[in-house]
């Protein structure tokens, strides 16, 4: 193979100047199925909304219907472990002007549904002869 059939840099093709590219007919032959796709202008979020929505499909039923957008939305997230964590967040925030929503305000807990006892028995060492 030569560096100009996978080099594509310079040829018209690329992005230089302003020119959209284009599959090399080459690419296309040896590709198999590929999507582009593009919902709004934040394509990080669009890819991570579509590949949960595909998590949670067949192909032809979800197991749970999808949203246009999670409850976070296009926000970032901190999730501080501790009160010295969350104090330090807090005085960052503050620092740089950042407006904050605190999302859950508690150290949260297991659901009751829980299991808390193992069903496994433990084990306590091998016989000694």
């Amino acid at each position: 193979m030569r560096a100009n059939e996978f080099i594509v840099e310079g040829d018209g093709g690329s992005n230089a100047g302003g020119k959209k590219g284009k599959l090399h007919p080459d690419q296309q032959s040896t590709m198999p199925k590929a999507h582009k796709f593009a919902g709004t202008a934040d394509r990080i979020y669009d890819l991570h909304r579509a590949m949960m929505a595909v998590a949670s499909s067949d192909g032809t039923n979800f197991t749970h219907a999808p949203t246009e957008e999670s409850w976070i939305g296009r926000s970032n997230m901190a999730t501080p472990y501790t009160e010295q964590e969350h104090k330090m967040l807090h005085h960052a925030y503050d620092a740089i002007g950042i407006d904050i929503d605190d999302a859950v305000n508690s150290h949260g807990s297991e659901p009751d549904t829980t299991h808390k006892v193992s069903p496994v028995k433990g084990f306590k060492g091998y016989k000694r002869r």
